[in-house]
């Protein structure tokens, strides 16, 4: 017996033996869930997979309104995008080149002094303002952020990646936004990362920590905070949006002179007990999300609330559906003639090559999207999974190419050996 008819009797023999092929569904699902936990870890999101994601969080969120939103006494948004003032601007060398154009100090300095009155009566202070460039009221700004609890300011990274701090002495937090690009021109935050780099903690994330007296435990794929896994990057989501601001008004959202004018019992009242976020949320910190433009300080709020609430927790039950849909969609790719395939080739009855590529390819994508609806569904996580549509095609292609070539190889050894036979007769 020639070694190609052995391959192509365990082909057969492994088809039949149905635990097997389970066994090995199982293992390959495994394979893919290490992989899918990977894929979320990175920035990089597929085209087709923003526009499903876009599409499930408006159906859910906007549509049927099926999102809890945090209580409307939760927090207060401050508006700095016009409190606006001129600083010298200098070279590397220190030497004037002209002004720029800062966040007016005088305005933090004079908001700061009537919080620190009572310092015990806002619950947190986030200033998502960059304090890069110096001016001669900074030392004044500094002392009262000394007196301040409960207060983050943002810094970010500049070239190389590397932390570029303010110019201030303050209590800092990481808040940079990862960006994909789709095109030269146009960038989208998707996924959000509480940790970046190897040790850089986010501003959300400090807040948590600070408010919850709890550290976050970081793992390779996932993390634990206050009893919850959860994935180290994800797709975030927006409870509070545009809307809900500048439209809705759903939550109290006022601009900085407008609160510098209140009498201080009425600024002891609007910031009691309530998460403050001082920003700018009209003018240049604002960014494309999967609900279009949403200023940068909103964006850093609602990834606290993600991860206060625990919307991005992962559970067991996670776990089960994925491995069970994995399983499923290697079982069908290592069979061939499961069910779904023998029907799709009944319905298109055609052997052309572009067909036979719809139908495959098209399957897996349609499958893949609908797990994801699901999980997004159930478990309040969007899956980026339609790229495993192409590993599942390679892989069924391939095992299809292998046993086809195997075939062929014994068609021709037969018709071989039928030829010889009849020489040998003659």
């Amino acid at each position: 017996m020639t070694s190609e008819k052995k391959d192509k009797r365990l082909i057969f023999r492994m088809q039949r033996n149905k635990s097997l092929m389970w066994g090995l569904s199982s293992i390959n699902a495994i394979i893919m869930m290490v992989g899918l936990l990977f894929y979320m870890t990175i920035v990089y999101v597929m085209p087709d997979e923003i526009l499903l994601i876009e599409l499930m969080s408006a159906t859910r969120n906007a549509l049927f309104k099926a999102e809890e939103k945090p209580s409307k006494d939760r927090f207060l948004f401050v508006n700095c995008s016009w409190e606006k003032d001129l600083t010298a601007k200098v070279d590397t060398n220190d030497f004037v080149i002209g002004n720029v154009d800062i966040t007016n100090r005088k305005s933090i300095t004079q908001f700061l002094s009537l919080l620190n009155q009572k310092p015990d009566n806002h619950e947190f202070l986030l200033v998502d303002i960059r304090f890069y460039d110096k001016s001669e009221d900074d030392s004044l700004m500094e002392a009262e952020f000394q007196k301040a609890k409960n207060t983050i300011v943002s810094y970010h990274k500049g070239a190389n990646n590397a932390p570029k701090y303010p110019v201030v002495d303050v209590p800092l937090g990481l808040s940079d936004l990862q960006v994909q690009e789709l095109n030269h021109e146009e960038t989208i935050t998707l996924k959000y990362h509480l940790m970046q780099g190897d040790s850089l903690k986010t501003t959300p994330l400090l807040m948590a920590e600070q408010i919850y007296g709890d550290t976050l435990e970081r793992g390779y794929f996932f993390s634990k905070f206050r009893g919850n896994y959860m994935l180290n990057g994800y797709i975030l989501d927006y409870p509070i949006r545009p809307y809900d601001l500048f439209v809705a008004n759903n939550y109290t959202y006022i601009q900085m002179h407008e609160l510098l004018s209140m009498p201080p019992f009425l600024v002891e009242d609007f910031t009691k007990d309530r998460i403050i976020v001082l920003g700018d949320f009209e003018d240049r910190d604002i960014h494309k999300t999967i609900y279009g433009f949403m200023p940068g300080p909103l964006i850093l709020t609602n990834a606290f609330i993600t991860l206060e609430k625990g919307y991005n927790k992962i559970t067991i039950g996670f776990f089960i559906f994925i491995f069970i849909c994995f399983t499923f969609i290697s079982h069908k790719a290592l069979t061939f003639k499961d069910p779904i395939t023998v029907f799709m080739q009944k319905f298109f009855e055609s052997d052309h090559f572009l067909v036979e590529l719809l139908q495959d390819s098209l399957f897996y994508l349609i499958y893949f999207a609908v797990m994801s609806v699901i999980s997004y569904t159930l478990f309040n996580i969007h899956l980026t999974i339609l790229v495993l549509s192409f590993y599942m095609y390679a892989l069924e292609q391939g095992l299809l190419f292998y046993k086809e070539w195997i075939e062929e190889k014994d068609a021709e050894s037969d018709k071989k050996l039928e030829t010889e036979t009849v020489q040998e007769d003659k």
